[in-house]
């Protein structure tokens, strides 16, 4: 395209209003929404921290149980294999309040902040 085309068009361009008008608090919503999103990362990656930390301290006791004491570690799992359905439900049930605790619970609050 040449240089006097592309003026032409951008003088067009400027010649007349869009057909589209944005709202006055434009800018307060993008930026809510990006902090929305912002947090949204930061506390999914804190919960997934967290999982990973626990799951590594549970290995760490669990391999010392098995070097001081093996018939220990062998009553647990016992334990823990007859009694699947409960040790899941246990499980489900902390892992959903860690989950509602590090990431559903602070965007619900921060939520109400942001559209006020």
């Amino acid at each position: 395209m040449k240089n006097k085309e592309l003026d032409q068009l951008i003088e067009q361009s400027f010649g007349y209003e869009p057909d589209f008008q944005l709202p006055d608090n434009f800018a307060q919503q993008v930026t809510a929404e990006l902090k929305r999103r912002s947090q949204w990362k930061n506390n999914l990656i804190e919960y997934l921290f967290l999982i990973g930390f626990s799951s590594f301290l549970l290995t760490i006791v669990a391999g010392t149980y098995y070097l001081v004491n093996k018939e220990i570690l062998i009553q647990i799992l016992n334990f823990a294999s007859q009694n699947i359905p409960s040790v899941i439900f246990v499980l489900v049930l902390l892992n959903f309040i860690l989950f509602a605790d590090r990431v559903l619970l602070p965007i619900l609050f921060n939520s109400q902040n942001f559209n006020n």
